[in-house]
């Protein structure tokens, strides 16, 4: 689906920090959104970036965000921040990388500060579903947990779990986990810290699996690391050299490949692309540390070759 004019038709604070947005399709409605999605937002100085939608109209006259303003963030939450009510901007067809899998078994949703915004629409889908489930939803202190109310007007009762830090201390995430039963799966959003705690504490898991969504790369790299390195396309039979100055993304662009992209920062997975040989090394926040370890597919827009020569499914 090609962009579609939208319009901000309110703003509403949630915490001193994050604001919801409420957007309103102007050409034709918005289809494909489920809990997990987020949509491509474009923003003034030619900026797009990516926003879970944490609840939206069922005919997709319109939809919410919610952005936490980043002083020293990329420049995104500044220019959303910036919109007023009225504002037209351009939207993207909505993609799912972190949607809900099988429900047939315990589920657990874990989030922490801006992280809600998927795990909310999780928590309503389940609930409607009559899963088994329970959320836990951290935050510092109770007036910066900005989806608290969302999630207490679902009607969770016991399922649902606020931890503030500030006066409960920091939660232990192994504790959790190894008190789930057998077989359960593991919804997690938030900052990197808490995804790396989930990730060490998963050995303690009975089966099951941890599912993630990251708002920020996982690594940064120096320039020095930034290496030439050669791809083979299996399936149209050329040869390709990457530069240290440009993405493997633009080097198959310019051999004339249409790879789509969305983000260009390997957060959105708009780009992966099928990895048959060769040793990747990974920079976005998209794959799991398994799915990485696998060298199976990669992000073609920031990650890079460990190997002198990748051969691709291409």
């Amino acid at each position: 689906m090609p962009a579609q004019p939208a319009r901000l038709r309110a703003r509403t604070p949630l915490t001193a920090e994050i604001t919801s947005f409420r957007f309103e399709m102007l050409a034709q409605p918005l289809s494909g959104l489920a809990a997990g999605a987020h949509i491509d937002l474009a923003l003034p100085e030619g900026l797009v970036r990516q926003y879970s939608v944490w609840d939206w109209d069922p005919a997709g006259r319109w939809f919410n965000i919610a952005v936490k303003r980043e002083a020293e963030g990329r420049g995104g939450s500044r220019a959303v921040h910036a919109l007023a009510p009225g504002a037209l901007v351009e939207i993207g067809e909505p993609r799912n990388h972190f949607s809900l899998g099988e429900i047939d078994r315990h589920i657990t949703l874990l989030a922490a500060g801006i992280g809600a915004t998927p795990i909310l629409p999780m928590a309503r889908s389940l609930l409607m579903a009559r899963a088994e489930f329970q959320v836990h939803y951290l935050a510092r202190r109770q007036e910066e947990a900005a989806f608290d109310p969302a999630f207490c007007g679902l009607g969770l009762d016991e399922r649902y779990h606020l931890h503030c830090s500030a006066e409960q201390g920091r939660i232990d995430i192994a504790a959790l986990l190894q008190r789930l039963p057998a077989g359960s799966d593991v919804y997690v959003c938030g900052p990197e810290g808490l995804l790396q705690a989930v990730f060490e504490a998963g050995r303690v898991l009975r089966g099951g699996a941890i599912h993630f969504e990251r708002f920020a790369a996982a690594a940064d790299f120096a320039a020095d690391d930034t290496l030439t390195f050669e791809v083979e396309l299996a399936r149209s039979g050329g040869v390709l050299q990457v530069g240290r100055d440009e993405s493997l993304l633009d080097a198959l662009r310019r051999s004339g490949l249409d790879v789509e992209s969305a983000c260009c920062e390997g957060l959105c997975g708009a780009c992966i692309v099928d990895v048959l040989e060769g040793e990747v090394e990974h920079r976005d926040g998209v794959l799991s540390p398994d799915d990485q370890a696998a060298n199976a597919f990669m992000c073609s827009c920031v990650s890079r070759a460990r190997s002198p020569r990748l051969v691709l499914d291409l």
